[in-house]
């Protein structure tokens, strides 16, 4: 029979130790697969919509299952659990939020026992009634890519604060002459992103009619309803110029007037010759504006040459202000970027918010022009207060009421290109062709009023497709005239504007 030795406390020690070590290895290769516990919550706030019509959502991927449970008023959550994952859970709004501004409803928490965690999201409603609501109007296709990337612009200035409580709508025809789009650029805050959301097509839609326009105008304020209402027309423009006269087929064009509104060969882009055969007239728009159920207090031009004083005349009664370009904008247009942020600071008033519009639009073009390809340093801009158009008109019949002196028209600064210049700064041609110093000074004093010299920007030059050149500006009130144009039929045109009529 064998005897057993017995073991020595070394060998005693090392046993144990492989024992540990197998223990060990064997608890590895059974739990090897386990993951860690993990939970990702794609939203930190629910912001629902004030008139209770649109669901919110958020995704909760887990790899354990989890539980949910919410508190407060005016919404509600589903599911309440969910397995390993991905899950979408819905936030619905049951009331309508008629306070006049946002209100925070409650919150959610989300119950992971994997990790022993919860975690909060809090839910909140904005107003039905909006703080602002602005609308961006482009009509037409042959600006359609400078459209797309106004629109971008735009999204990229959307954030969880901007527009706040306020309501950014476009409407655009990405498809036809013949149709339109209305959307909404809204910040989601499930997706940290700007969110496209339809609101309206139009199967049937022509720019040049003014039923269909004023419907677009109505319809903007029926989706958004707001204490108050802003207006961008982002498209081609001619001023007062009346809507027949624009870019007609050579054949019927009088040969006088044949090139002026032809662009030079290899001229760059600029948004002053328009989609033929949907235009307004001026006065067309001026009536739309004046027939809505609300009120538009102010109008930015994104055309060109819209700052002309028988332009804004007609538009007196219609919006409380205009911000305009005397001379041609470039296809580009304004930096949406910049100015959307403007537009919904609730903490600057109108005027502040105005002066920041067109500050940001010469500062663009003044030091940044050359980051977009193909354009120009070239951007002249100014706000008109239309309360003060009057006065301003009253103040033009005495210097209409005199004897005039004579000046030679190449004096005058112009603002379009060609041999038909037909815009003239104002200013200047009532310093040229008055000839009483004391009523020059009172025209003066009313143009500060009506066209603030704080709100008047340019570059040193600016850009017109009808020569391809960079024009020097030597004078400059940001805005034009066209009495002193003798061209026709545009001289005879002039003379039948309300602004003409009046003041003579």
């Amino acid at each position: 029979m064998a005897i057993q030795q017995p073991q020595t406390p070394h060998l005693q020690i090392i046993r144990r130790l492989l024992l540990l070590l197998a223990a060990a290895v064997l608890f590895t290769a059974c739990h090897k697969n386990d993951p860690d516990p993990q939970i990702q919550i794609s939203a930190q706030e629910i912001l629902l919509s004030g008139d209770a019509t649109d669901n919110a959502t958020f995704t909760i991927t887990a790899n354990a299952a989890w539980g949910l449970t919410y508190s407060g008023k005016g919404f509600s959550v589903s599911p309440s659990n969910g397995p390993a994952g991905e899950t979408t859970v819905t936030v619905t709004p049951t009331e309508v939020n008629v306070e006049k501004s946002r209100r925070q409803l409650g919150s959610i928490t989300i119950h992971f026992s994997a990790n022993k965690r919860d975690y909060e999201i809090m839910v909140s409603q904005r107003p039905i009634t909006a703080s602002r609501t602005v609308l961006l109007y482009m009509p037409g296709q042959n600006l359609l890519s400078f459209y797309k990337e106004n629109i971008a612009l735009i999204r990229k200035a959307v954030t969880a604060g901007i527009p706040g409580d306020g309501r950014m709508l476009v409407c655009w025809q990405p498809d036809t002459h013949t149709s339109a789009s209305m959307l909404e650029l809204r910040y989601d805050p499930s997706t940290e992103t700007c969110e496209s959301i339809p609101l309206t097509t139009y199967d049937t839609f022509n720019a040049g009619c003014p039923e269909d326009v004023q419907q677009v105008f109505t319809d903007a304020a029926a989706y958004a309803p707001a204490n108050c209402y802003g207006l961008i027309i982002g498209c081609h423009g001619k001023a007062w110029i009346p809507a027949s006269s624009g870019p007609l087929p050579r054949s019927v064009r009088p040969s006088t007037v044949s090139d002026v509104w032809t662009p030079v060969p290899g001229a760059k882009l600029t948004r002053s010759f328009g989609d033929p055969n949907y235009e307004l007239n001026i006065t067309e728009l001026a009536s739309i504006l004046e027939s809505l159920p609300m009120r538009f207090d102010y109008l930015v031009f994104d055309d060109c040459f819209m700052a002309s004083i028988e332009t804004l005349y007609d538009l007196r009664t219609a919006v409380d202000y205009v911000v305009a370009s005397p001379c041609e904008i470039m296809a580009a247009g304004f930096p949406y970027d910049r100015i959307i942020p403007h537009l919904f600071d609730e903490k600057a008033d109108l005027r502040t918010q105005l002066n920041e519009i067109c500050r940001e639009f010469w500062y663009f073009y003044q030091y940044d022009w050359d980051t977009i390809p193909g354009n120009v340093q070239s951007g002249c801009i100014s706000l008109a207060v239309m309360s003060e158009l009057d006065a301003l008109a009253t103040e033009m019949r005495r210097v209409s009421s005199i004897a005039k002196q004579n000046f030679e028209l190449s004096q005058l600064q112009y603002y379009k290109g060609g041999n038909t210049k037909l815009f003239y700064d104002l200013g200047q041609f009532v310093e040229l062709s008055c000839s009483d110093q004391g009523i020059i000074d009172a025209f003066m004093a009313q143009m500060d009023r009506a066209f603030p010299t704080e709100q008047r920007y340019h570059t040193p030059q600016y850009y017109s497709a009808y020569n391809g050149l960079s024009n020097p500006i030597n004078y400059y009130t940001g805005v034009t005239t066209s009495e002193p144009e003798t061209a026709e039929p545009y001289a005879t045109d002039c003379r039948q504007t309300a602004w003409y009529r009046v003041t003579h």
